[in-house]
């Protein structure tokens, strides 16, 4: 998830590319000290959590799913599809894959080549595999350290950020 917080501030056709560019400066990242990266990483962590206690998770590469999870949820945070679409049709489709209206793959696609060595196509299996989990609900408090120490927490997540 930093890999792609990196790559996102700092790849020059990232940076260049027209989703970023309409973003501005509300750049989607997992670890950026702020609510909305956050929720994006407890998203994220969940989603894995849970697919670790699935016996099937143990056929699939354990990069090729992290980086499924990742590209579903930039996806989704990217208005590029729907959270009824990675439920209903990602399981058993591959055209989101191949269809050139989803700028979003081109932006992923180099991100994921650049940090994983991987093709977007190799993904498929596991993506179809992860789509799965998106339809379990989530849980996006703040854990209870966090909410009765909310002005340390804070403090900790700004020097880290530094």
């Amino acid at each position: 998830m930093c890999q792609w917080d990196l790559y996102i501030e700092s790849a020059p056709s990232a940076i260049s590319h027209p989703l970023v560019v309409q973003l501005g400066d509300a750049l989607i990242q997992f670890k950026k000290p702020e609510e909305k990266a956050y929720a994006r990483f407890r998203e994220c962590m969940q989603l894995i959590d849970t697919a670790v206690l699935d016996i099937e998770t143990l056929q699939y590469n354990t990069r090729t799913l992290v980086a499924a999870f990742m590209y579903l949820i930039l996806g989704k945070h990217f208005g590029q599809f729907s959270l009824q679409q990675i439920v209903e049709q990602f399981p058993y489709s591959s055209q989101y894959l191949l269809n050139p209206k989803y700028s979003f793959n081109d932006l992923f696609g180099e991100f994921l080549l650049f940090s994983f060595g991987f093709q977007l196509i190799d993904l498929l299996p596991s993506i179809q595999y992860a789509s799965r989990f998106f339809q379990l609900p989530l849980n996006f408090d703040l854990p209870n350290a966090a909410r009765i120490f909310k002005e340390n927490v804070l403090e900790v997540i700004e020097n880290l950020s530094s």
